[in-house]
């Protein structure tokens, strides 16, 4: 997979929904790992951490595999740019 990191501006569900309605299996699945339950019990954070915060509300991962051809790139890149 390869990820995009959206302008803060940007509505991450916006685009995601626009992908979902074109066929196109982009997904966000990154939580921060203080975030995780096996981060909140086992580990420990010092301060608040707000970038990491701000970058995993702006992650989508899109697909990327070796058999994705020219068209179905040109779709995914249509549908990212439409949807911000």
């Amino acid at each position: 997979e390869y990820y995009v990191l959206l302008a803060p501006e940007i509505d991450r569900q916006k685009v995601l929904d626009e992908f979902k309605q074109s066929d196109i299996g982009a997904v966000f699945h990154y939580v921060p790992l203080h975030s995780s339950t096996a981060g909140q019990r086992y580990g420990r954070v010092h301060g608040k951490l707000d970038v990491t915060n701000r970058q995993s509300e702006q992650l989508v991962r899109l697909p990327l595999w070796v058999g994705l051809d020219e068209g179905q790139q040109d779709k995914v890149v249509d549908v990212l740019l439409k949807s911000r």
